[in-house]
C-alpha cells in the first residue's frame, strides 16, 4: 500500500446510513488526507432504532478504521440539529480549521479522480474570488461543452463539492440581502433569462419567508447569485448519489438521482470564466422546469396566446 497523503482537508458528514457511510468513507480511506473532518448528526428525539443506526455509522469512522496517518477532528452532535443548521454548521465549523475544504455526505459516492479535479481547481483558482464553488456532479452529458476539461456555471451543486474559506465567510443562512438581489434583477443579468430568472427567485423567496430554515443549500445558491459567483463544472459527471429514502433526513431518493460516473482528465489550454447561456438553457429545460411544471406552464400560455391569436 503507498503511504502517500492527500494534502487537501476533506469534511465527511453523516447521519444515520450506514450502508452508504461505508462506501463513501472507502472511497476516503483510499485518498488517505492528511486532514480528515467527521461530522455526525445525532438521531431524532423517540427514534430509538435511528440511535443504533447513528452510532453505527459512528462506529464505522472510529479511530480503528483509520489505516494511515491522518488529523482527524470528530463533530458528534448529542441533540439532533436538523438538516439546515447541521450541515451548515459542519462546515463552518470545519472552516475554523483549514482554508480549503472537500465536502462529500454520507450518500454521495465519488469517483476516485473527484478528488483531484477538486485539488486540481482549488489550487488554480484560489486567489480568484469569481470562482466560490467546485462541482463533482455533471449531469447532462449531452451538451458538447468543445474539448475542455472543465467549464463555469452560477449553479453550485453540492453533491459532492469543494470551496475556499474566502468564499465559504460570504454565506448568508438567513439571505437577508434577498429582496435587494431580487430587485437589481441580478439573476437575470447572470443568466439573460427571464424563466431561469424567475425559476430561481420563487424558490429562493419560498426559503427566505420561512421562519424555520428547512435548506441550507439554497442560500448558498443564494451566496452565488448575490456575488456574481461561478462554480467550476467538470466535463464529465464525477459523483454518484447512493442515498435512499429510509436514511435520509426524510428527503425521497429517486431513481433519477443517481447518475453513473466517469474518470475525469486534465487537458491543457485556458479556460475562460464565462457562462454558456446555451448550455444553461437546456440545463434548466431538463432538470429544473420539468420537476416544477414551469415549462408545462410557459407552453400552455404560448399555446393560449396562438389561439387567441387564430381567432382575432
Amino acid at each position: 500500500m503507498s503511504n502517500k497523503t492527500f494534502d487537501i482537508p476533506v469534511l465527511l458528514i453523516m447521519f444515520n446510513r450506514p450502508e452508504t457511510t461505508c462506501h463513501v468513507f472507502d472511497q476516503i480511506r483510499k485518498l488517505r488526507p492528511d486532514k480528515l473532518y467527521i461530522f455526525s448528526e445525532a438521531h431524532r428525539k423517540g427514534e430509538h432504532n435511528e440511535a443504533e443506526l447513528v452510532e453505527t455509522c459512528r462506529y464505522l469512522v472510529d479511530d480503528s478504521q483509520i489505516n494511515w496517518t491522518c488529523d482527524v477532528e470528530r463533530w458528534y452532535a448529542d441533540t439532533f440539529m436538523g438538516h439546515a443548521i447541521g450541515i451548515s454548521s459542519a462546515i463552518t465549523w470545519a472552516f475554523e480549521t483549514c482554508e480549503k475544504l472537500i465536502v462529500l455526505q454520507d450518500d454521495c459516492l465519488p469517483h476516485p479522480t473527484f478528488f483531484t479535479f477538486c485539488k486540481l481547481m482549488l489550487e488554480k483558482y484560489e486567489n480568484n474570488d469569481r470562482v466560490m464553488h467546485i462541482s463533482g456532479t455533471r449531469w447532462n452529458q449531452n451538451f458538447d461543452i468543445k474539448h475542455t476539461d472543465h467549464f463555469f456555471s452560477p449553479i453550485g451543486h453540492i453533491w459532492g463539492w469543494a470551496t475556499w474559506k474566502r468564499a465559504w465567510s460570504k454565506y448568508d443562512f438567513w439571505m437577508e440581502q434577498f429582496p435587494e438581489m431580487r430587485s437589481q434583477k441580478r439573476i437575470q443579468m447572470l443568466f439573460d433569462d427571464a424563466d431561469i430568472a424567475s425559476f430561481w427567485n420563487s424558490r429562493l423567496e419560498e426559503v427566505y419567508d420561512e421562519h424555520s430554515k428547512k435548506s441550507w443549500d439554497y442560500q448558498w445558491q443564494y451566496t452565488l447569485f448575490m456575488n456574481y459567483g461561478l462554480a467550476a463544472i467538470p466535463n464529465v459527471n464525477l459523483v454518484s448519489n447512493i442515498g435512499f429514502e429510509r436514511a435520509s433526513y426524510g428527503i425521497k431518493q429517486l431513481d433519477k438521482h443517481f447518475r453513473q460516473t466517469q474518470a475525469w482528465k486534465n487537458l491543457p489550454g485556458q479556460v475562460d470564466l464565462i457562462i454558456d447561456k446555451k448550455y444553461e438553457r437546456n440545463y434548466a429545460i431538463n432538470h429544473f422546469f420539468i420537476n416544477t411544471g414551469l415549462w408545462s406552464r410557459i407552453f400552455q400560455g404560448f399555446k393560449q396566446m396562438l389561439q387567441s391569436l387564430s381567432v382575432s
